[in-house]
């Protein structure tokens, strides 16, 4: 302690440094002296032409020490910062105060033993003392581990520790492996990542995390996920620039790849037969929970029942006296093609005519709405085109309106036709308790031919229906992956099996059903299946338990 004062504010350079002080460093370095511990060194540096981030990645390349330095400043000529670290003060001497940076050699001066800790803090501490209450607050009950924007936690601005970065943490190992054991879910968003902070995540993967927040970062591309443990089962990485210009189901589909555990994607269920719908996240600006969980659910529900034909469960959402308009705008031509739209519905091009006027076209029921949605044809919508608005919720009322494209072969055609509609929808909200009960009270549905390049720019990719094991328009992978399930289900050959499939749309669960009768009924030949022993089927494919 003498020793330290002796050289208290003492000003190192090439000129001043003796072997007295050298020694005295490494003395402290090797015997672990703890009141060094408290003693800040101030770090001089001519001429230095960039930002700080720059300057202390440059130095800790250099030197082999990372630093976090307080009362970072530049005036004039000269940037300035205090450290602690007695590792970088004897680098900066045995590399004869300089290091290289563009073809030019900086010089560093250091006034030794500046300030202690009550100077820098007001308080006897450290900065690893500092950094661990900062990092253990930011823990809760759950298991959540919030270092979102931690280089700007308030309490390193009050001490001005210029914590420039997040993989600064990695440094602090006893901390980090601390927390690493008990972290379930770790946030690092909103901190100006470019790749994945494996010296960080290395701590928390061994433990039980399952669950990592990167959004709002710069990461350029998906396959920097690559190195995210695929145990994980909750992950955000919307607003990071790989998912500006990627497909939203290839960006899905990819994801899944890599992520086989996963439930949730950027704060959004997905459900069990690996697709999600994250629509909503376009049209709500700030959306409550209760109002992003009510939309997500009913849109999923509702069309589901709908693409499911003849539509029988559709009347569960509506109430006993909902009222209900189809409206169209088709020519003369398109009315001839559409006679099921056209027996039902108002047409906007044309006046009303004396039928209009005797069948106003209004529905009053949940009966009447009911029947003529039943017998419009088959129809599958297309959940990538769904354009939402909520125009208003509150604990009465919610008012819904969705703009989509949805493709119908009516049963007199061979031909798909591609239809651009709009459904406004108006709920009536009861509540009980805690409980809230939503109904449609009125439903108005316009429908029209949709536009060649809206027809282009829809069904591009497989659609899964949320309440059947189909597939819409498959690619060759997604053929041979429900393929495969199939023949291993029913151990039929695999051309058997794609026939199958094929006859029944790539509807596996309808495939299933048909397999499942014809092996009850003894109708399947043997050379049909790839092996002779089918003992087992007959407890695996029961036709009730599919349906």
């Amino acid at each position: 302690m003498i020793q330290l004062e002796k050289f208290r504010k003492f000003l190192i350079n090439r000129v001043t440094c003796t072997p007295s002080i050298i020694e005295y460093i490494e003395n402290c370095l090797s015997t672990d002296n703890e009141s060094i511990k408290y003693s800040f060194h101030k770090i001089m540096i001519h001429n230095w032409p960039e930002s700080g981030p720059q300057l202390f990645d440059v130095l800790s390349e250099y030197f082999g020490v990372t630093i976090i330095p307080i009362n970072f400043s530049t005036h004039q000529i000269v940037t300035t910062f205090y450290t602690s670290s007695l590792s970088f003060v004897l680098k900066v001497i045995k590399l004869d105060f300089m290091f290289p940076h563009r073809r030019n050699m900086s010089n560093i001066e250091i006034l030794f033993n500046d300030k202690n800790s009550y100077d820098c803090f007001q308080e006897r501490t450290t900065i690893e003392d500092i950094v661990s209450e900062v990092v253990s607050r930011r823990f809760n009950e759950y298991g959540e581990l919030n270092l979102s924007n931690i280089c700007n936690d308030p309490a390193f601005a009050e001490k001005k520790i210029y914590f420039y970065k997040l993989l600064l943490l990695s440094q602090f190992k006893i901390l980090m492996i601390r927390m690493g054991k008990d972290t379930k879910l770790l946030n690092l968003s909103n901190n100006g990542l470019n790749h994945i902070p494996l010296d960080i995540l290395n701590f928390f993967i061994k433990g039980d995390l399952t669950g990592v927040n990167l959004s709002n970062n710069n990461i350029p591309s998906i396959y920097e996920l690559q190195r995210v443990s695929s145990k994980i089962e909750k992950l955000w990485i919307e607003g990071n620039p790989l998912c500006d210009e990627m497909d939203l189901n290839l960006y899905i589909k990819q994801i899944l790849q890599k992520f086989p555990r996963l439930t949730e994607l950027d704060g959004v269920k997905i459900n069990n037969f690996g697709i999600m719908f994250p629509f909503y996240k376009s049209y709500m600006e700030n959306p409550n929970k209760k109002t992003m969980a009510v939309i997500e659910n009913f849109v999923s529900l509702y069309f589901a029942h709908y693409d499911t034909y003849p539509r029988k469960k559709i009347d569960m959402f509506y109430e006993p006296n909902a009222q209900f308009t189809l409206s169209t705008s088709f020519t003369k031509a398109e009315q001839n093609m559409m006679q099921s739209y056209t027996m039902f519905s108002r047409n906007i091009l044309e006046p009303r005519t004396q039928m209009d006027l005797k069948y106003n076209r209004v529905y009053k029921t949940q009966y009447a709405d009911v029947g003529v949605l039943s017998q419009l044809p088959e129809s599958k919508h297309d959940f990538r085109t769904f354009n939402v608005d909520v125009l208003k919720h509150d604990n009465t009322t919610l008012i819904l309106v969705i703009d989509g494209i949805y493709k119908e072969m009516p049963c007199d055609s061979n031909k798909e036709y591609y239809l651009q509609f709009r459904r406004t929808f108006i709920f009536n909200i009861r509540n009980v308790d805690t409980m809230s009960y939503y109904t449609i009270a009125y439903e108005m549905f316009s429908v029209s031919f949709a536009s060649p390049e809206k027809i282009k720019n829809s069904f591009l990719t497989p659609v899964r229906h949320l309440n059947q094991l189909s597939l819409i328009d498959p690619e060759k992978e997604d053929k041979d992956i429900i393929c495969g399930a199939f023949t291993h289900i029913t151990q039929l050959k695999k051309s058997e099996a794609e026939t199958r499939l094929k006859n029944h749309s790539w509807d596996l669960k309808r495939a299933l059903s048909e397999f499942a009768s014809e092996y009850k009924n003894d109708f399947l030949k043997a050379e049909s299946f790839t092996k002779a022993d089918l003992s087992d089927l007959s407890s695996v494919l029961d036709v009730d338990e599919i349906d």
